[in-house]
């Protein structure tokens, strides 16, 4: 991107793959609640029609909005996020992860109401398909 250049939707998630595998390879091998699947869970995302808004995660969640978000190159302080969600914890019998998806928007008034659990993180994108091409 040079001088000038606005922050595209292609470069937003890009960036969020890198920030993924990143992400992933520091909480491998490691005891952490949260698993290293966010590089899968924003593939999985990107192949389906949640590739037309802009992803973001933080900490164990993935959500997305109308433009790039304010901490991210190219960001804006007033993008609109949309109402749901896919979570994730190691929370498996296994130890392995467990994907949520929530309708309406997580640490807010009011609850948002979980959709599904899975284990499963393409279930989980098409459960927020679903969710985002019909409330939005």
């Amino acid at each position: 991107m040079g001088d000038g250049a606005r922050w595209s939707l292609d470069d937003d998630w890009d960036w969020q793959m890198q920030c993924a595998r990143a992400h992933d390879a520091l909480l491998r091998g490691t005891d952490s609640w949260v698993p290293p699947v966010e590089e899968e869970l924003v593939l999985a995302a990107r192949a389906t029609a949640l590739s037309q808004w802009y992803p973001s995660t933080s900490h164990n969640y993935l959500r997305f909005s109308d433009g790039p978000a304010p901490w991210v190159p190219g960001g804006r302080g007033d993008v609109r996020y949309l109402p749901g969600c896919i979570s994730f914890a190691r929370e498996g019998v296994d130890g392995g992860a467990v994907f949520r998806v929530w309708s309406g928007f997580l640490l807010q008034t009011p609850d948002p109401v979980l959709l599904l659990t899975t284990p499963e993180a393409m279930v989980a994108v098409e459960a927020l398909v679903e969710v985002l091409t019909t409330d939005s």
